[in-house]
């Protein structure tokens, strides 16, 4: 008895030590990390120690390991092989460089192809995925979910509470890959039957007596192809489908893990991609992303580390970028990525300064053989470095000096948040409206952007996130909003907010079928702004095409406004700030607001481009007393800490030099020792942070 009291004490300390620490805003050590994807399965062992020699040298302090290692770490069915694994945590904890596991189910061995060949994705012309290629199995596969649980099991198992691992990371870029199988199938139908419960109640919300498509049962509704013209509401559950269906193949994994492991889980995904993070991401402990973006597109990659910090689950992690160049792919191509000098440097601060807590190249050494042997690294595959690696030692060198300063002081709240919907992207892909729209490029180049633009401190949120502590919510092309979501806003609202709405937002319903009560549905019953008529334009407009220009009715600094996606002219309880200037709708207003309980809705009826929405903004923003965090040029970052101390990290990612004005002199930066005043000048990619003391 007294032995199994003890053992009780023990099991709720460890599990009361968990929680606290799942509680931080930090894995691992309380530090600033800065690492690669590491894959010494492909080399001799007799290479470990050399290779640990070079990471310290460079100031590495973390890796990721053993993600595509099935093979390796269960050769048969059934019989495991971990001993090497552990080998090479122990050398790597010993000389002060933590590791990350990866759960290897990206890449099952060909054992299991051979034996269980019904693992395989099945496209819809019947032909199955075979072994050799990676994430090719299907979600809803029994036996890949059983195996795939086994092995994450066993890997809790063994590495759970093993010196030097510090997290997880489950598989590796779940993919959007639809599944043809009668496993799939059978589940799709179970569970368009769960949310519809009968099939009138189906062919009502999809209005499926058009073009005589109602169906008598469940089981006569098709899985949806890319190469037909499918009902928009059936693709639209498809996708939601595969979705669901992702995130719970996830949640057998984390339900694994954390059966024998209290360490922290992730998933390195790509936010750009269809899959939806809002679902994936909602019970991973922390956030993690993929980005390889070229110097060109650095502006691109802003937002995603703003939605990464907008999860609101702590430091988030960069998981790759190369180090100098990307490749694959099935014809082996390059991209140049960091080109010029101080390129990588800057697109790496960018993470760090918007919060991220760690950032890993992918790869250390190139591949010996395989599909990508022409990525990029920080060593050749015969050993010897890239040409860049003073510029990789210089930055961990930086990173090092700076860590105690960063890790101390998290990114300072937004008061403004921008909304990203994977719902959105799908529905455009499904139906774009506004023809040539694309959901990723054009929320960020027409949203996103003009807040970068102005330098408002802004989050990236979806729907479920938390919304109290925002002033301005700006909702942009969002077809369908969730009236869960509708409503949270209402409040919001009532109680103080300023709601931004529009372009292209709530014309749909949660089928995707169109509204037909209201233009917007029940926005309009609330906000006192109505739509009278739409005329979609496009995301392009042809040369010959009439150009739809505003006239303002508000003191901005703008330019000649030309009109993009839509024009829709509303009617309003309030105020408009701008009408049309010519076209169908001349004369009409485009954007107005209204005041409701203690706060405002400004609606959007049209697009109105970059540098006019950044003067908007400006203007909202100035009306709820919120002050931006520079004056001057764009494409520069401007970064907010505040912890035990305070400051602000600035990072130039454009290849010019730009000029900027802080509220405030800046003070003394932290990585070159210099002084600088409120005005600042900065080369290209320069790198600036300051830390003003109590």
């Amino acid at each position: 008895m007294r032995k199994y009291k003890l053992l009780c004490l023990a099991l709720f300390a460890i599990n009361l030590y968990a929680q606290k620490r799942l509680e931080q805003n930090f894995i691992g050590t309380k530090k600033l990390y800065y690492g690669v994807a590491y894959y010494p399965e492909a080399w001799s062992e007799s290479e470990i120690e050399k290779d640990i020699a070079l990471m310290k040298d460079l100031h590495m302090n973390v890796v990721r390991m053993a993600e595509f290692a099935w093979s390796k770490m269960e050769p048969q069915e059934g019989k495991y092989d971990f001993a090497w694994l552990h080998r090479i945590i122990e050398k790597l904890h010993a000389q002060g460089i933590d590791v990350i596991l990866g759960t290897p189910t990206a890449t099952p061995p060909a054992w299991m192809w051979e034996k269980y060949p019904q693992i395989g994705l099945m496209q819809y012309n019947g032909v199955r995925a075979t072994h050799g290629i990676r994430r090719d199995c299907s979600y809803t596969s029994e036996i890949y979910r059983k195996k795939s649980i086994q092995i994450c099991e066993k890997m809790a198992q063994e590495f759970g509470n093993k010196p030097g691992v510090i997290g997880w990371q489950t598989d590796n870029e779940f993919g959007h890959t639809p599944d043809y199988s009668e496993e799939t199938k059978k589940r799709f139908h179970a569970w368009l039957k769960t949310k519809y419960k009968t099939i009138q109640n189906l062919n009502r919300a999809w209005v499926n007596v058009l073009w005589s498509q109602e169906y008598d049962k469940f089981e006569q509704i098709p899985l949806p192809r890319d190469d037909q013209w499918y009902h928009p509401s059936l693709r639209f559950e498809w996708h939601r489908f595969t979705n669901d269906m992702i995130t719970e193949y996830q949640d057998l994994q984390l339900k694994a893990i954390r059966k024998y492991s209290k360490l922290p889980i992730t998933h390195d995904g790509m936010p750009g991609q269809m899959v939806d993070y809002e679902k994936l991401c909602k019970d991973l402990d922390f956030m993690s992303h993929n980005n390889y973006h070229s110097f060109e597109a650095y502006d691109r990659i802003v937002s995603n580390c703003d939605r990464m910090r907008g999860y609101n689950k702590g430091f988030y992690w960069l998981f790759e970028t190369a180090p100098n160049h990307s490749g694959g792919g099935n014809k082996g191509q390059t991209w140049r990525l960091h080109d010029y000098p101080n390129s990588m440097n800057a697109a790496l601060w960018m993470q760090y300064a918007l919060g991220a807590q760690g950032t890993m190249f992918w790869l250390w050494r190139q591949h010996p053989a395989g599909q990508e042997m022409v990525h990029g690294a920080v060593l050749h595959t015969w050993g010897v470095p890239f040409a860049n690696i003073h510029e990789i030692k210089k930055l961990g060198e930086d990173i090092s000096k700076t860590s105690d300063f960063l890790i101390n002081n998290p990114v300072e709240k937004p008061l403004i948040a921008i909304l990203y919907s994977h719902e959105a992207d799908i529905a455009f892909k499904i139906e774009q409206y506004a023809s040539n729209i694309k959901y990723y490029e054009d929320w960020t180049f027409n949203a996103y952007l003009p807040l970068l633009d102005a330098h408002l401190h802004r989050d990236v949120i979806a729907p479920s996130h938390d919304i109290d502590s925002y002033k301005i919510i700006f909702i942009p092309f969002m077809p369908y909003v969730p009236e869960s979501f509708r409503a949270k806003l209402k409040k919001w609202v009532e109680e103080g907010g300023t709601l931004v709405l529009g372009p292209m937002v709530g014309y749909r319903d949660s089928c995707l079928a169109a509204q037909t009560q209201h233009a917007t549905g029940d926005w309009e019953t609330w906000t006192g702004i109505s739509v009278e008529a739409r005329m979609p334009l496009g995301a392009t407009q042809r040369e010959a095409e009439q150009k739809i220009k505003l006239n303002w009715n508000l003191p901005l600094q703008t330019e000649d406004a030309i009109c993009n996606f839509w024009t829709e002219a509303l009617s309003t309880k309030g105020t408009t700030w701008a009408t049309y200037q010519n076209g169908f709708l001349s004369g009409k207003p485009a954007i107005a607001s209204n005041q409701v309980g203690k706060g405002k809705v400004v609606f959007l009826g049209t697009g109105i481009g970059r540098k006019n929405l950044s003067q908007l903004f400006l203007y909202i923003a100035k009306e709820q007393g919120i002050q931006p965090l520079a004056y001057g040029d764009k494409d520069v970052i401007v970064v907010p800490r505040k912890g035990t101390s305070q400051g602000t990290v600035i990072v130039n990612i454009a290849n010019e030099t730009k000029k900027i004005m802080l509220p405030s002199p800046a003070g003394k930066d932290l990585l070159s020792g210099k002084y600088f005043d409120a005005w600042i000048e900065l080369k290209p990619y320069e790198v600036l942070i300051f830390e003003k003391k109590p």
